[in-house]
């Protein structure tokens, strides 16, 4: 009887242990807490799910790093003397600068130094050299290439430093005429033919670190404290000419009186994306006829940019030094695209208007 009950008391404590573990679960860890998305790893070790969709904390968010780099970064540029009568617009090659300077030449003509990089493509009318272009042409270590007049080079301070491919002294056959105009606004070159020459005749055309002049950036900014200029009207001569800011293309497009200026080969519209006015006194060379220059100061001058302009300073020490620009006692870094310097006396200076 006792080893019958001893046995019953042994069944059912099996039979009690065997309903606990068959009802009982464990307990469950609670989900993780939710917080703010984006704020809180899963807690898991495994990756994410590809569809899952984490915002990104804004906080975390880098600044684009800006790149300025020199003008003329990789290789020395070609500086054309351009025609700008009438009777020669619109002129080629305009759309590959990345420099021009418009100044006045006798009878209150203005000519194009026009300063690229560009590989090939066409350029001109070309016209011949003039004294108070040499000392740009220098400071840019460009190859000044232009048609006749050697003899204002031979008494230029910069004679020695200038690299030149003169139609008439050596180089004739990189230009031809066309039958399009009548002479002397007819005459064309071709960089390609340009940068060939000028490596046979100077050696290597690279540019170990830059030209020491003008940096640009790799984007668009706008200067604090500008004043609002959508329009700078100026005269050199009886013609009316200006620049119109076009906020969409955030560029300038010039006017030669009514005629918005193109260029001749690709009859697109020119955009210039920087404007600087520079007074410098205008006088005469001994010869009586051309204009005289003297680069080497400092004083004040206009930029203009997306709309806006600023007042600058300038700097040049020697006739080989570059010009260098300040605004706010810092450089002045340009915007990307052309940039179009006037250089003015005292009547084209006086008729200039800053309109909005």
């Amino acid at each position: 009887m006792k080893k019958y009950l001893s046995l019953l008391a042994v069944l059912l404590l099996l039979s009690g242990l065997f309903a606990c573990g068959k009802g009982d679960t464990g307990e469950s860890l609670p989900p993780p807490e939710s917080g703010p998305t984006g704020t809180r790893e899963a807690a898991t070790s495994s990756p994410p799910s590809s569809s899952a969709n984490i915002p990104q904390p804004t906080l975390t968010t880098k600044k684009k790093e800006e790149v300025i780099s020199p003008l003329f970064a990789d290789r020395c540029p070609v500086a054309f003397m351009i025609n700008n009568t009438p009777q020669a617009r619109p002129q080629s090659g305009l759309g590959s600068a990345k420099l021009i300077y418009q100044m006045m030449t006798e009878a209150r003509t203005t000519r194009f130094l026009l300063l690229t990089d560009t590989e090939e493509g066409v350029i001109g009318p070309v016209r011949s050299a003039r004294p108070a272009f040499l000392d740009l042409a220098v400071q840019h270590q460009s190859f000044y290439t232009y048609a006749g007049n050697y003899r204002v080079i031979e008494a230029s301070p910069v004679k020695n430093q200038i690299r030149i491919m003169d139609a008439l002294k050596g180089y004739y056959d990189l230009f031809y005429r066309t039958s399009h105009r009548k002479a002397p606004h007819n005459l064309y070159t071709r960089l390609e033919n340009c940068y060939k020459r000028a490596e046979k005749s100077y050696g290597s055309l690279e540019l170990k670190e830059g030209t020491n002049d003008l940096r640009v950036r790799d984007h668009l900014v706008v200067p604090k404290n500008g004043i609002p200029t959508r329009q700078l009207h100026y005269q050199y001569n009886n013609t009316k000419e200006s620049f119109q800011y076009q906020p969409d293309q955030k560029s300038y497009i010039k006017y030669n009186g009514p005629d918005i200026l193109v260029d001749e080969e690709t009859k697109e519209t020119l955009k210039i994306a920087n404007i600087i006015v520079l007074y410098r006194p205008h006088g005469t060379m001994p010869n009586g006829v051309h204009v005289k220059i003297d680069w080497i100061g400092q004083g004040d001058a206009v930029y203009l940019t997306a709309g806006r302009r600023y007042d600058i300073q300038w700097k040049k020490s020697s006739h080989t030094d570059p010009i260098h620009y300040s605004m706010n006692d810092e450089e002045l870094i340009l915007n990307p695209g052309l940039t179009w310097i006037l250089v003015v006396d005292d009547r084209a200076l006086g008729s200039i208007e800053y309109r909005n």
